[in-house]
Parts: C-alpha cells; structure tokens; sequence
C-alpha cells in the first residue's frame, strides 16, 4: 500500500514538474507581458507579478523601466525563445525563458524568470539587455545635459587636487 502511494505521488510530481509544459506556460506569460508592455499597461504586469518581484522594485521603478523600453524601442513583435530553463527544488519550481524580441526600433535579448507552475506561474524577475535601446537612452540623457563650457565653470566649485613627490 505504501508502496504504491510512494508511486502515485512519484507520478503526480513528475506531472507537475514537466518542463515542456513549464515552457509552454511561460512562453504564453511573456506573450501577454508584451501585449500588456505594447498597450502601456505596466500596472497590469505589476499586479501579476510575484511578490518576491514586487518586493525587488518599486511600481515606480519599474514602471520607468516599461516606459524606457517602450519609448527607446517601441512595441514589441516577434519573439523567439532562444533558451528554457526549468528547475525544482523544495523552494518550488522555477523556469527562466530566454528570448530575443524584435521591437519597432530594435532587438533585445530578455530573460523572464517565473515562479510556479500552470494557471498559477508568476513573473519574478526581468531583465533585457539591448544595444539599441542604451544607445536611445544615452542620446536623451546627451541632450539633456550638455557640458558648461569653461568660461561657465566657477572656479570656486571646482575641485583641486594636487600630487607631490617627496623626491
């Protein structure tokens, strides 16, 4: 009898645990992240998140991060998952999902980590990494902030230091 509910749960574990199935679930939840990053409703990701994501950043942060993405590379289109990682341990089942999107002014490489498994699968961590996107952002922060020449500079503000040689 044991035995074979040591089977059932064995089988009822593996079930739960099957990576295929992970991956599909994630891919559907990056595919409403997009949906949801295109039509500007940051809040909606936000409130789906997990509450480990939501004690990492504050909603203002991350909605400034949204909006920088979105501002820099427009809406997303075509994403192609690129790599899967699921993994189970006693802390729960964890799948990462590597993607390369391509946006409106743009590529970016995310990486979108969840936590759980099926209906109940959360968004716990985020990341994108795209050359376009920096370059954007650097241009804005350029001509938000360009240099005083130095007839501007008071003389008083600037920091002198002096190196000397006991030789």
């Amino acid at each position: 009898m044991m035995k074979r509910m040591m089977l059932a749960l064995a089988a009822t574990m593996l079930a739960a645990c099957n990576p295929v199935a992970q991956a599909e679930g994630a891919r559907e939840q990056v595919d409403l992240f997009h949906e949801r990053l295109n039509a500007g409703n940051e809040k909606a990701i936000w409130t789906n998140a997990g509450a480990e994501f939501r004690e990492a950043t504050s909603q203002g942060d991350f909605a400034r991060l949204l909006g920088t993405i979105h501002k820099s590379l427009g809406d997303a289109g075509e994403t192609s998952q690129v790599g899967v990682r699921v993994n189970t341990n006693t802390q729960g089942t964890f799948t990462t999902l590597q993607m390369e999107t391509t946006f409106e002014r743009g590529k970016g490489f995310e990486t979108f980590m969840f936590r759980g498994s099926g209906d109940s699968l959360k968004l716990i961590g985020y990341n994108i990494n795209s050359p376009e996107m920096m370059s954007a952002v650097f241009e804005n922060y350029a001509d938000e902030s360009e240099p005083a020449s130095e007839g501007d500079a008071e003389e008083e503000s600037a920091p002198v230091t002096v190196v000397t040689s006991d030789n």
